[in-house]
């Protein structure tokens, strides 16, 4: 049922050609930082953004970055390219008819939910392309935005449904749509050739179950998918936990949390890291501003955790 899905959405969309460009210099060991630069301030406004992400507190570095080769230098090439990619995403779906869907709650997730994926994978010593798992929980749950291109209003269809009647949420999707947003994104994610470890973490993010040789990073991303829900700066905390104690009891719900060989305390500061670092990040990816349709309520917002719904 994927095809006719994607037929009714037409050509799935692309990467812009300065990505591809851009990437395939990275990927050169002879193209030079500055030639690097070159390509990617053929777009301005890519080039803004990407001095932005990377000058912002996420990154934590001492001293500003004001060029692209610069950039290269200090992150490396393959940093670069998951920054790279996260500043492309949201024109990638700038021209998205999304009426009816919380792009904004959207994006506020699958960031949050890329911080704390990262966050996570930095306490694994023997995981290092960290910026992967940002680049995996970005692209989560980007299905849906093809989704909502075809039928803008089955999100709330779908998850309303599935509140209504307690039911799995990737179950009611195959009933309705004879796809789910996972197959779409994967789907997505083979054309645009986003490399294997980000591409099953993305199968994966629902499953509870991981196995196989990249178990502990898929479950590194189901994680970070159900703690991006978590606020620990709640109003009105438990007086008698602290963070971490809350941290541990909203674990006990999560099954598996232990496959991804984190701590309660690492999975604290992650999820700390994501409320203080969320907004900065999306405002330089250029997210805050996309044209939201004013008729979707404050309450509606996106949610698709099986175990929440």
């Amino acid at each position: 049922m994927l095809e006719p899905l994607l037929e009714q959405a037409g050509e799935l969309p692309s990467l812009p050609e300065v990505y591809i460009r851009v990437t395939e210099l990275l990927e050169t060991e002879n193209a030079s930082g500055l030639k690097i630069g070159e390509a990617v301030q053929t777009d301005p406004a890519l080039t803004a953004r990407i001095l932005k992400m990377i000058n912002s507190a996420y990154y934590g570095l001492r001293n500003p970055v004001t060029s692209i080769s610069q950039a290269v230098a200090l992150l490396g090439r393959q940093q670069l390219k998951q920054v790279l990619l996260g500043s492309v995403l949201a024109g990638v779906f700038k021209d998205f008819d999304v009426t009816h869907f919380p792009l904004r709650d959207f994006w506020q997730h699958c960031i949050k939910t890329a911080i704390i994926a990262r966050q996570l994978a930095m306490q694994n010593a023997r995981i290092i392309d960290h910026d992967a798992f940002f680049t995996a929980g970005l692209l989560h749950d980007v299905g849906w935005l093809v989704i909502a291109k075809v039928n803008p209003g089955s999100y709330l269809q779908i998850t309303q449904l599935a509140k209504d009647e307690n039911r799995d949420v990737l179950q009611v999707e195959a009933e309705k749509l004879g796809v789910t947003h996972i197959d779409v994104g994967v789907a997505l994610l083979d054309k645009w050739g986003i490399p294997g470890l980000i591409t099953e973490c993305v199968r994966k993010h629902h499953d509870r179950d991981h196995v196989g040789p990249l178990s502990v990073e898929t479950s590194i991303v189901f994680l970070a998918n159900q703690l991006s829900r978590l606020d620990l700066s709640d109003a009105e905390p438990d007086a008698e936990l602290d963070e971490e104690e809350r941290v541990s009891a909203v674990l006990s719900t999560i099954p598996n949390w232990e496959n991804s060989k984190c701590t309660a305390e690492q999975i604290a500061i992650a999820c700390r890291l994501a409320d203080q670092q969320w907004f900065e990040v999306m405002e330089s990816l250029g997210m805050i501003d996309l044209d939201i349709d004013d008729s979707v309520e404050e309450t509606f917002l996106f949610n698709t955790d099986l175990d929440r719904l």
